[in-house]
């Protein structure tokens, strides 16, 4: 089992029996300064709007608590799932605003 250890505005990942991390597996996390995510704003049914961001490269337990912290940050409801976050409304400026400071890079 790996830990997230923090350091300074990031965090690495140690993981358990000082092995390298497997890229490959889908527990992994990638450090967020390694990650390039997307958002914008897509109109669905009804024209209802969607700001989607997308590109996440981790596992399934981070990318939800991640937009747990979106969604409360935007005042919204949303989804996550895949390498997706989907936040109800137009929050784009929000969303970039909150990834550029938790370390992501935003394209």
């Amino acid at each position: 089992m790996a830990k997230k250890i923090t350091r300074g505005d990031g965090w690495e990942l140690i993981p358990a029996g000082g092995a390298e991390p497997d890229k490959k597996r889908p527990g992994w996390t990638a450090p967020p300064a390694e990650q390039r995510i997307r958002v914008r704003e897509e109109k669905r049914a009804q024209g209802k709007i969607v700001t989607v961001a997308s590109g996440f490269r981790m596992s399934e337990a981070d990318l939800k608590t991640l937009a747990k912290d979106l969604k409360a940050h935007c005042g919204a409801g949303g989804t996550a799932e895949g390498d997706t976050i989907e936040v109800q409304g137009r929050h784009q400026a929000k969303v970039v605003a909150r990834l550029e400071r938790a370390g992501f890079g935003v394209v």
